[in-house]
């Protein structure tokens, strides 16, 4: 058993009670920074993108010229009739569709009954932007039309803008045209309804600006590399 002298007690309590306040204000140790990415997972550098949405004209632009879209979803005072399927979907004040997942695969849908004709309108664009990453990125485009419903056989995956980083915004480009699934199918059909499936993980956090269906004069597909010149001989 301890005893505190009688005369020692005050300075006790004076000396208790100093450490208590000086522990008060010490500054909070700083939360852990999110990782960029899950180990292992590695993005490429990215070209500059030539499509670009312009906000004053509330187009995405091609060199400055707006592309003729049939359709456009902005997200600036609802979800525009977008549902999500193992996926929660939220408005952002000021525009944006929040798409947090659920499940895993979890994906989105537009609205059905789309009217748009496939031979007129050969790209998909989604500007998208992402709050939080996970392991797995998929990233699939579907469509379906008065034939057929949600396949694999017809889907399109991003030629540019794929898998954006935490804080990153790109914007994703489909040649749903030009699909190695699904062939002519798309330019020769009514499109019905899109189908964009994000992570394939539970958990990832994406804002969507824009959606749209448009057509690009001569296609998306990526320009040829250019040739590399040999190395000059000696």
């Amino acid at each position: 058993m301890t005893t505190t002298l009688p005369f020692l007690r005050p300075m006790v309590v004076l000396l208790a009670s100093t450490l208590v306040l000086s522990a008060c204000d010490q500054p909070k140790s700083a939360p852990q920074a999110q990782a960029e990415a899950p180990a292992g997972k590695v993005r490429p550098v990215r070209a500059p993108e030539p499509i670009a949405w312009d906000p004053a004209q509330k187009a995405f632009v091609l060199d400055g010229k707006p592309l003729q879209a049939a359709a456009l979803w902005t997200f600036e005072a609802g979800t525009e009739g977008f549902q999500g399927t193992g996926s929660t979907l939220t408005v952002k004040t000021g525009g944006g569709l929040e798409v947090v997942g659920t499940v895993f695969d979890s994906v989105i849908r537009t609205p059905p009954d789309l009217q748009i004709k496939g031979s007129e309108y050969n790209t998909v664009l989604v500007r998208v932007s992402r709050s939080k990453d996970t392991p797995r990125w998929d990233g699939t485009v579907f469509w379906t039309t008065d034939s057929h419903g949600e396949s694999g056989d017809f889907q399109a995956k991003p030629l540019r803008g794929a898998d954006p980083a935490v804080g990153e915004t790109t914007i994703m480009v489909y040649d749903v045209a030009g699909s190695k699934k699904g062939g002519n199918d798309w330019s020769s059909s009514v499109i019905r309804r899109l189908r964009l499936d994000l992570d394939d993980d539970i958990g990832g956090a994406f804002t969507v600006y824009q959606v749209a269906v448009v057509n690009v004069p001569g296609g998306v597909s990526p320009p040829a590399a250019p040739a590399v010149a040999p190395p000059a001989t000696q």
